[in-house]
């Protein structure tokens, strides 16, 4: 019986094949970690916004406009102290406030939005006079308020 002479060629095809298996089974589960450590990302950033929808009360986060800052900051021009602000978003009428010499506290349910508050508030220059707070805006203790601003009426509500 002639003996089988092992082909060079053969041996390198064998070889790069289970090289190329490996390479392939790597490369998947990088691409399963890439596609899940997105979406759990997605679903971190996007779930707080989410998730008032679902609440018994609805109160999604709708930015203060211009015109509802300068209503605030008007009925408050001849008072001075602190205001709060419950439902607060993205602080746009806590740092207002500031800039007009109030010390003032925002209430936001939403971590992402008191994160982006406080770095908003720093950028501008005014974090040593605001405050923000991840809180319930139904469960802020009202007893200590001096003027407040409560989010939802068209042109805000001053308490």
């Amino acid at each position: 019986q002639p003996e089988m002479q092992s082909n060079p060629s053969t041996e390198t095809y064998k070889q790069g094949s289970a090289g190329e298996s490996a390479f392939k089974k790597r490369l998947g589960i990088i691409a399963t970690c890439v596609v899940g450590g997105s979406l759990v990302a997605l679903y971190a950033v996007t779930g707080p916004f989410v998730a008032p929808a679902l609440r018994k009360v609805c109160l999604p986060f709708v930015p203060a406009t211009r015109t509802q800052i300068e209503n605030v900051l008007k009925v408050l021009k001849t008072r001075s102290g602190s205001l709060v602000d419950s439902g607060s978003g993205d602080g746009r009428i806590v740092i207002a406030a500031a800039k007009s010499g109030f010390k003032a506290v925002g209430f936001e349910l939403n971590p992402w939005l008191v994160w982006y508050s406080r770095y908003k508030a720093w950028r501008e220059g005014v974090h040593h006079n605001t405050s923000f707070y991840i809180s319930d805006l139904w469960k802020v203790r009202t007893d200590i308020l001096q003027h407040g601003h409560l989010w939802g009426s068209s042109n805000g509500m001053i308490i």
